[in-house]
């Protein structure tokens, strides 16, 4: 563990990082461990320390919650996998899918068939998000709709563009899981913040998760701030500045399931560990089982696994450490790697192992066969940061490691 505190305790105090938030734990709790490094801010005046309750945007991380709050509505009968979610979400009956764009203006076609609720949770709609497509972010331009490309403030308002591809027959990351956060709140008649309070972070004693920071002096007063690689070192080798843009997450004027969550990383490590430890708390071992196998469609798998085989270095597919030649599928909250991963002679990442991230380089692991989970946290820009992505898989390997070791003990 020397090596790991080292390394994060010198990428803090050389402006690699300002902090992060490290925290794992194994299936029986014999191995645990929660550390923090650095400070929550880089702007003048404010040096608090990062600690391991800090409040982090989630991003991304939040679709894991969201993914478990849908599974618990198709455990109590309130909706199917297969459902065509246009009966709960009728903004999507008509939407249709975008082929090319000529002289400025786009050529869609009638989506022949069903968005369903699994291809909304595996990103196999043909919906998308803007900064996936070019070929999406110029119809957004054309037709003049900045809501579409500025921090979303609701899912239909931010969400409502066509697909690019029937479901079912291909990948792209998409904001499914913001609209499955709205199927939610609609099926539950309750606001998807209400709705995990009461059946996600209660069962867990969990009191410090929420949509909503800012209506808790308690919990803004323990939100980090955010910060970029310094943009004017054009190889991405320069040092953490202050970001002074806006937080893409803090806009929102409704519950976005699919990025809108600020939490604690420890707090997020206790569902995790819900999960691994199979605990019931929050799904029965059935429908759990569940999120540990390949869900996508042949066509779906191929698409993804096209896109790590290109070995991305910026956005959401480039946070965290995926070998290429390694086998991939999408299970329900994450992506599933579907064979072992060795490097340097060790088995660390098992058959079987979901993991996602967040934009601002959180990133989160489950692993059933190896008995651990964990997850890792840092408040920077951009995704995929290279300095970050280092320290992140640092994180990882050695927390396999120690389980192997002290897991026995």
């Amino acid at each position: 563990m020397e090596v790991l505190e080292e390394a994060f305790e010198s990428a803090c105090s050389n402006g690699i990082i300002p902090g992060a938030v490290l925290a794992a734990v194994n299936k029986t709790g014999s191995f645990s461990y929660e550390k923090s490094f650095g400070v929550r801010s880089l702007e003048e005046g404010k040096n608090a320390p990062m600690n391991t309750d800090t409040l982090m945007t989630l991003a991304s991380c939040t679709k894991i919650i969201t993914t478990i709050a849908v599974l618990q509505l198709v455990e109590r009968g309130q909706v199917g996998l297969k459902d065509d979610v246009a009966t709960v979400l009728p903004e999507l009956v008509n939407s249709k899918i975008i082929t090319g764009m000529v002289d400025g203006k786009p050529t869609l076609v009638e989506r022949k068939n069903p968005i369903s609720l699994l291809n909304l949770l595996t990103h196999s709609s043909g919906l998308t998000y803007f900064f996936m497509s070019p070929l999406l972010a110029e119809y957004i331009q054309s037709i003049a709709a900045p809501g579409m490309v500025t921090p979303p403030k609701t899912v239909v308002g931010s969400y409502s563009s066509p697909g690019i591809f029937e479901p079912g027959k291909s990948w792209l990351y998409s904001p499914g899981l913001d609209w499955a956060g709205l199927l939610i709140s609609r099926l539950s008649k309750m606001d998807l913040e209400t709705y995990c309070q009461r059946y996600i972070y209660a069962p867990l004693d969990i009191k410090d998760v929420t949509f909503w920071p800012d209506r808790q002096l308690d919990l803004a007063s323990r939100l980090a701030d955010l910060s970029i690689r310094d943009p004017a070192v054009p190889d991405g080798s320069g040092k953490a500045v202050v970001f002074k843009g806006p937080n893409m997450i803090a806009g929102a004027a409704e519950e976005m399931g699919g990025q809108g969550i600020f939490a604690p990383l420890t707090s997020i490590l206790k569902i995790l560990h819900s999960l691994l430890a199979d605990d019931e708390k929050l799904l029965k071992k059935e429908m759990s089982a569940m999120m540990f196998e390949p869900q996508l469609s042949e066509e779906s798998r191929e698409a993804l696994q096209r896109l790590y085989a290109s070995e991305p270095t910026k956005g959401p597919i480039s946070i965290g450490k995926f070998p290429p030649h390694i086998r991939y599928d999408w299970g329900l909250g994450g992506l599933l790697t579907m064979e072992d991963v060795e490097e340097d002679g060790k088995v660390w990442r098992r058959k079987g192992c979901l993991n996602w991230s967040g934009m601002l380089n959180c990133f989160w692991f489950l692993d059933r066969a190896a008995g651990i989970c964990g997850i890792f946290g840092a408040q920077l820009l951009p995704s995929g940061d290279q300095q970050t992505k280092t320290l992140m898989a640092l994180f990882e390997r050695t927390m396999y490691e120690q389980n192997s070791i002290q897991g026995r003990l």
